[in-house]
């Protein structure tokens, strides 16, 4: 029994989640675990303990397996810390250093494919609303790359990003001296038919593929080959000259929920560490916490059908792109310093990745054909 009196560590509270687990998964132990994560969640104080807020959203995510009602009463409790989704987005593009450091690459190895008078074709995975492709835009105009043209085929299942994405888009054409050429493609990936693939084929070499935090989302399999897998085969026989894929480095991908949880926990521990480094108020520190607390409930408590945030170590991604024919691409290579002193660098042939001083978190990888 968890006792509200003691000073636990992190170990402490994780070694209390994993009984927790193990007893969510016998049927006659479900019931009484239930009011003992209830009990456990209550004895944190988030208000007060930057560090309690972990442990509280796995105990959270382990309640939704459970009882649906206690979780909504967690939800409710959580609403009056709720911030904006808008400024959490902000607050990622402009103030966390591993998204900064994250994106600045990315963009780097798309512009430097990218030349004067070439006609431009990205495939863009996952445009979400485009601040990606928008930047990117931005720093072609400030490097004075004009190319003949700008075609972006931009895939997005949720359609209300997809039109925010291409009104976005287009405003940030309006100042270049390039036509920007927007065809949008709502759709998830793996349900393109072979025929929509065919219409992607392109008519001239140089065809450049990005998909940033997109690709894990892929789940299922095909003719007994992984959607991922069949995703990057489709993707290698367009033949791109560059493909920028950027993924968390944490294998959530895992059919075994224990294996799951250790690694969600060893990831998100360390996200939040470094969340806690940067200056932020409290406010935002702790809304960007449970803005990740979304992906901790979705990788504890989701069904294995509709588990949507399948992360996966790099070294799976490498092996993935390896096996589907690619090869790492030679002009990567990584900066010579992160934003901030506490974020971690590591690098190889197909990938830099960024993190803490301990544990790899989130990772660019570059491959050619």
């Amino acid at each position: 029994m968890y006792s509200p009196y003691a000073a636990p560590s992190a170990a402490d509270h994780f070694g209390q989640l994993q009984t927790f687990l193990a007893r969510t998964l016998t049927p006659d132990g479900a019931a009484r675990t239930q009011s003992e994560l209830v009990r456990f969640a209550e004895s944190l104080r988030i208000d007060e303990e930057a560090s309690h807020m972990l442990p509280y959203l796995f105990a959270k995510a382990l309640v939704k397996r459970l009882d649906p009602a206690s979780h909504e009463q967690m939800n409710l409790y959580l609403k009056q810390y709720d911030v904006p989704q808008i400024t959490l987005f902000n607050l990622l593009a402009s103030k966390f250093p591993l998204m900064n450091d994250v994106t600045r690459l990315a963009n780097a190895m798309l512009l430097q494919a990218m030349e004067t008078g070439q006609h431009v074709r990205l495939l863009e995975i996952g445009i979400g609303t485009g601040r990606q492709i928008v930047g990117l835009l931005h720093q072609l105009k400030e490097l004075g790359k004009s190319p003949a043209s700008f075609t972006i085929h931009a895939i997005e299942p949720n359609l209300s990003c997809l039109q925010e994405a291409m009104d976005n888009v287009g405003k940030a054409a309006e100042g270049l001296d390039f036509p920007v050429i927007f065809h949008p493609i709502h759709a998830e990936i793996e349900q393109l038919t072979d025929a929509d693939w065919q219409r992607l084929i392109p008519r001239q070499p140089g065809l450049l593929v990005n998909a940033s935090f997109a690709l894990h989302h892929i789940r299922g399999i095909r003719l007994g080959l992984e959607n991922k897998d069949e995703v990057l085969r489709q993707i290698r026989l367009l033949n791109p000259s560059l493909v920028v894929l950027c993924e968390p480095d944490s294998d959530h991908h895992h059919p075994q929920i224990e294996q799951r949880m250790r690694s969600c926990w060893n990831h998100f521990g360390a996200l939040f560490e470094l969340i806690d480094s940067v200056q932020l108020s409290v406010e935002h520190s702790r809304g960007l916490k449970l803005f990740f607390g979304r992906e901790i409930e979705d990788i504890l408590s989701a069904t294995e059908t509709l588990r949507c945030e399948r992360h996966e170590a790099t070294v799976n991604w490498i092996a993935r792109l390896s096996e589907a024919g690619f090869q790492p691409c030679p002009a990567l290579q990584p900066p010579e310093a992160g934003s901030l002193p506490d974020v971690g660098i590591t690098s190889g042939a197909w990938h830099v990745g960024f993190g803490s001083r301990t544990l790899n978190l989130i990772s660019v990888l570059c491959a050619v054909s």
